[in-house]
């Protein structure tokens, strides 16, 4: 039985395109490889390795072995750096109150930190520790020192400390005095009411709002000199009064 030979032609060139096809499949297949191989060994190529990190802000935390513990150091490849990861990083660290971390090609990466400092040693109930405006507990001694004004409210829980307002206005209260005035300076809450003793005199607060204008109103008071033994009332800092040894005094002792 013999074969019609434009079937055997039809079938060789069949099998011939076919043969092409597969060669220029596997061509590209080695083609997108090789650049595929290339590419990342770019990426992972001292050239596009860390070579330089910047740092900015950085004084009491620990934000330099942070990036060294999450690889941010030189010969790590920048494509292993990911910023939003080493910021969140950094911002577990309690001092860092912001971070920003930006990868500048070839081969630095910049750090910038906003720390926190600390203004009023504050007791919670978990005692006393140092804390920043924003009432975060930054590490410090277990006993408070003098060098900064004081505010006692044990009732108030160490997980709620940051979001208490009468905690962030005490210690707004106390930041806003001049240093002079700080030192002594004890804040309380008596009742539903924030008291102070400041420079021996009982302070009044009231409510905590508007915490800042109420230290400066005091501080214009006691420059223009207030009687010892006087109760100086903020209720509204732009109508201070001052009562009098002798008149009306409900005011609360402090101790520091």
């Amino acid at each position: 039985m013999s074969i019609d030979p434009r079937l055997v032609e039809r079938r060789r060139t069949v099998a011939e395109d076919n043969a092409k096809r597969n060669v220029t499949r596997l061509l590209k297949f080695l083609a997108f490889v090789l650049v595929a191989g290339s590419l990342v060994w770019l990426l992972f190529s001292p050239w596009l390795s860390v070579d330089l990190v910047n740092t900015k802000g950085v004084e009491a935390s620990s934000t330099n072995s942070i990036l060294v513990d999450v690889g941010v150091m030189a010969g790590t490849p920048m494509i292993m750096v990911n910023p939003g990861a080493v910021e969140r990083a950094l911002l577990a660290d309690p001092w860092v109150a912001e971070a920003v971390v930006m990868r500048e090609w070839p081969d630095t990466v910049n750090v910038e930190v906003v720390e926190r400092v600390p203004v009023a040693w504050a007791r919670t109930a978990g005692g006393w520790t140092r804390r920043s405006m924003d009432g975060v507990a930054l590490p410090s001694a277990d006993e408070p020192g003098p060098e900064m004004g004081w505010v006692d409210l044990p009732e108030v829980s160490d997980e709620l400390a940051p979001e208490t307002p009468e905690l962030l206005g005490a210690i707004a209260f106390v930041a806003a005095l001049p240093d002079e005035l700080q030192e002594g300076t004890v804040v309380t809450r008596v009742d539903d009411e924030l008291w102070a003793t400041v420079s021996g005199h009982q302070v009044r607060l009231g409510r905590p709002v508007d915490m800042e204008d109420k230290a400066l109103s005091l501080t214009a008071l006691l420059e223009q000199g207030v009687l010892a033994g006087s109760t100086v009332v903020l209720i509204a800092p732009t109508n201070p009064a001052v009562q009098t040894p002798g008149s009306t005094d409900d005011s609360p002792g402090h101790d520091q």
